[in-house]
């Protein structure tokens, strides 16, 4: 009897544990439920929003509620077993036993209750406070349909195509051409200046013609060219640039192992620009990081990642909950027949593309459903 008494107490906690759980996959945090179901099978209204979570997500009050609603039959189910536990155990006469199994069930429902809703509201709020300055800025790039690589090709003195030069040169061609949004890579001197450089030993040459193996200070990067032709750039080139051209974009790639300190650096240095300095970054929690220091648009970027981060529960999630210019990604993850692309596109996030110069295949992914292409030559 005692062991059918235990079979019966297991089986109404698991029941209990399984709505508590079910509740967590609903909730838009984790997601895991709709990123494998691709919003294929929902109503048209359901899959605008981005599925059950991005509802969730629009209206936190709505989560509370199906919180609250979902967790009232798990505890009912769990005093039920409680009573009967007692009943078979004790006989009727202790109550004490199921009104103090009652309370406990309350205080974890009210807890969780308190815990879910409170940062079902905080990401709303991150979430309404991004929605403006991204949705204008995917309008912008779907409209525009490229963002011109490393401050766009130019033709060299010698005839050559050059690409990833970051350079004065470039850069103006670009906004000539009307280039609304500009990708540039950003690096920091040995003295903490930000300079706009691909590679350090690639691309820049100093005064006397010879090759550096790492960074160089300020001084010798502005007596210095880069490729041996063209005039570096710093970041307050871009910063006049921009103030001279207010429907110019800048996406920042900033390089090397702390980024963080270099868009610290730009918040703080130039709070009037920041809706127009669109961060790459590179791993999901760095969002969070941004987010503090008052960036709202953002790329997520998934050259660096691992693979662990791109997989699709992941990365569903991760996009459910917050709102993003886009999701970047090399040409070389589209050479598998589209599959990872389809999944990125599941996100409900505009996908952007690097670096594609061939217009056909600019085409092709743009029938795909990507938005935009960063790219050296191309003409939409």
């Amino acid at each position: 009897m005692r062991k059918h008494r235990t079979i019966l107490w297991g089986l109404a906690a698991a029941l209990y544990a399984i709505v508590f759980a079910l509740l967590l996959v609903f909730d838009r945090r984790t997601a895991f439920f709709w990123s494998y179901l691709d919003g294929d099978v929902s109503a048209s209204a359901v899959t605008a929003a981005g599925g059950l979570p991005g509802i969730l997500r629009e209206d936190p009050k709505l989560f509370c509620i199906a919180l609250a609603a979902g967790l009232l039959p798990g505890m009912a189910m769990a005093v039920l077993a409680v009573r009967v536990h007692a009943y078979w155990t004790f006989g009727t006469g202790k109550r004490r036993v199921t009104l103090s199994a009652l309370a406990v069930m309350v205080l974890v429902n009210v807890l969780a209750l308190c815990l879910l809703g409170a940062d079902a509201f905080r990401q709303n709020r991150i979430y309404q406070e991004s929605r403006d300055p991204v949705v204008r800025i995917r309008n912008m790039l779907s409209a525009e349909r490229r963002i011109y690589h490393a401050g766009g090709g130019i033709i060299g003195p010698d005839g050559s195509v050059c690409n990833y030069t970051n350079s004065l040169e470039a850069f103006e061609q670009s906004l000539e051409k009307g280039a609304h949004f500009v990708e540039l890579d950003f690096r920091f001197t040995t003295d903490g200046a930000l300079v706009c450089i691909h590679k350090w030993k690639k691309d820049f040459i100093k005064a006397d013609g010879t090759r550096v193996e790492d960074a160089v200070s300020l001084e010798e990067f502005l007596q210095g060219k880069i490729r041996g032709f063209f005039t570096p750039m710093t970041v307050e080139d871009v910063v006049r640039a921009m103030r001279k051209h207010p429907e110019l974009y800048i996406v920042v790639d900033l390089k090397g192992d702390d980024i963080i300190n270099g868009y610290r650096i730009l918040a703080k240095t130039y709070p009037d620009l920041m809706e127009r300095m669109i961060p790459q970054f590179y791993h999901a929690e760095q969002f969070d990081y941004l987010y503090g220091l008052g960036y709202r648009a953002m790329i997520y970027t998934l050259y660096r990642t691992s693979a662990q981060e791109r997989a699709k529960p992941q990365l569903n999630a991760f996009a459910m909950r917050r709102m993003l210019v886009g999701i970047t990604m090399g040409t070389y993850r589209v050479k598998d027949g589209g599959v990872f692309l389809r999944q990125v596109l599941g996100t409900r996030t505009p996908v952007y593309v690097h670096t594609v110069d061939d217009p056909a295949l600019a085409r092709d992914l743009f029938r795909q459903g990507v938005s935009a292409v960063y790219t050296n030559v191309f003409e939409a």
